[in-house]
């Protein structure tokens, strides 16, 4: 629930330019300043007195209606080094971009560009106009005082978000020029809603238009798609069209993690998820296929001793090898699902683990067999091997006996040095380290695979 505020100044004024304290800040900067270079006209419809502190959302962009996402994309390609970051996802207009903060940690950058200022599929301004009258502010370009009114307004109520700061800019907006901002509010609003956002405009109690935010949204709904119909039904399809493109080239990434015990796996995946939540809209982490008795008998066997039991018959070994054959088919599915709604995948465990500990697994069939069927189990994007010495491994972890760490170390060493996918990573430094470590893999993957989708003829 709002509470009364009274408008105050939030954002600096335009006379003052102060440096950007993250750096997520200064390379939004050097974004501006490439698209003045590159000719392309731009507007932030809102948020700009943040740039110079730390952005924590999107930058919402206009663009001029001839600029192409493909045309951005190559743009930003081949300016990474001077703006000190590069494409990590692209989804049409909507960029993702990873540069490093000074101590070695990521560092995000989400813009979202568009032609024009639509919301949920409903076109509420054209890009001509807001770009029209744009004015600048310090280092960036924004838009006059009642268009940027309107556009956040009509922005918070289709989302139906309208908090206590946004409410308390767009009565300073108000202020200013009152009776322009009048005229946006008449766009979309009629009679008794009208007046509603008008009075709180005025005094700065937004209280009642929250309480009624739901026919607001419905009343702005109707008049957008009646003013617009063609605008309204294109967008519809082109979001069909792009949900399709998604289940084509997913932009979620998959991440299997070895290593023996004491390597570190469950912290490190602890880490690694929230970290690029910036970049993926979700992340999760899967393991190995259950065991059938997993689906008769609920319950968890204890890992507090992984080569405690003798290896299972050839028969059963070999039910268990038909068996995971089958899920990790089915599970593709789902995989590819998760993958297209931009999830990272992370495994703590994965069949590739058994082609070096068969013992944890009680596998006791021929390993040429579980060779062949990894040929033909789905690939993962990238796997990771968490690499220290035995003695270090051994010190964080006593499950299983020393020679049988050591042992394992250099069957993994051996194995992901032959996979295309594989990379080392030295898990004897600090977690944070190995964190920065891999993050850095999996953003360096995930831009080197934009390039190989949409810019193929890019040197990497």
């Amino acid at each position: 629930m709002l509470t009364i505020l009274k408008p105050r100044e939030i954002y600096p004024t335009a006379a003052v330019v102060p440096e950007p304290r993250s750096e997520s800040g200064r390379i939004l900067l050097r974004v501006f300043d490439m698209l003045e270079r590159a000719g392309i006209p731009y507007c932030v419809l809102h948020g700009y007195g943040n740039f110079f502190a730390n952005i924590e959302s999107d930058v919402d962009c206009i663009v001029g209606a001839n600029t192409r996402a493909h045309d951005l994309l190559v743009l930003f390609r081949r300016n990474r080094h001077r703006i000190g970051a590069e494409v990590v996802r692209y989804v049409g207009h909507f960029f993702v971009l990873a540069g490093r903060n000074p101590d070695g940690s990521p560092c995000f950058l989400t813009l979202d560009f568009a032609t024009d200022c639509d919301v949920n599929d409903l076109p509420l301004y054209s890009g001509g106009e807001i770009l029209a009258g744009r004015r600048r502010y310090t280092q960036c370009y924004i838009p006059t005082i009642d268009i940027e009114f309107g556009a956040l307004l009509v922005r918070s109520i289709a989302k139906q978000t309208l908090d206590n700061e946004r409410a308390r800019w767009l009565s300073k907006l108000f202020q200013q020029d009152p009776e322009r901002c009048a005229v946006q509010v008449a766009r979309f609003w009629t009679d008794v809603n009208a007046k509603l956002i008008l009075e709180a405009a005025r005094t700065g109690e937004w209280i009642p238009v929250c309480e009624r935010l739901a026919d607001l949204h419905d009343e702005l709904r109707w008049r957008a798609v009646r003013r617009r119909p063609l605008r309204f039904l294109a967008n519809k399809v082109r979001g069909l069209l792009g949900r399709a493109k998604r289940l084509l080239r997913p932009g979620g990434v998959s991440v299997v993690f070895l290593g023996p015990d004491g390597a570190g796996k469950s912290s490190v995946i602890d880490a690694i998820g929230p970290k690029l939540s910036d970049v993926f809209a979700h992340w999760t982490c899967w393991g190995f296929a259950p065991s059938l008795r997993h689906f008769i008998r609920r319950g968890k066997r204890s890992t507090s001793e992984p080569h405690g039991l003798p290896p299972r018959s050839l028969p059963v070994s070999l039910v268990r090898l038909a068996y995971w054959f089958v899920y990790h088919a089915l599970a593709f599915g789902t995989l590819r699902l998760a993958l297209a709604r931009s999830t990272l995948v992370l495994y703590d465990r994965h069949f590739v683990d058994i082609l070096v500990d068969q013992q944890r697994y009680r596998y006791g069939g021929p390993v040429r067999l579980l060779r062949l069927l990894w040929r033909f189990i789905p690939k993962p994007d990238l796997i990771v091997l968490l690499d220290a010495p035995p003695d270090i491994l051994q010190a964080r972890k006593q499950e299983v006996p020393f020679e049988v760490t050591a042992r394992q170390r250099e069957a993994y060493l051996a194995l992901v040095r032959t996979l295309p996918n594989g990379r080392i990573v030295d898990a004897s430094v600090s977690r944070a380290r190995v964190a920065n470590t891999i993050s850095e893999i999996i953003l360096r993957w995930t831009a080197e695979r934009i390039v190989r989708r949409h810019i193929p003829l890019e040197p990497l």
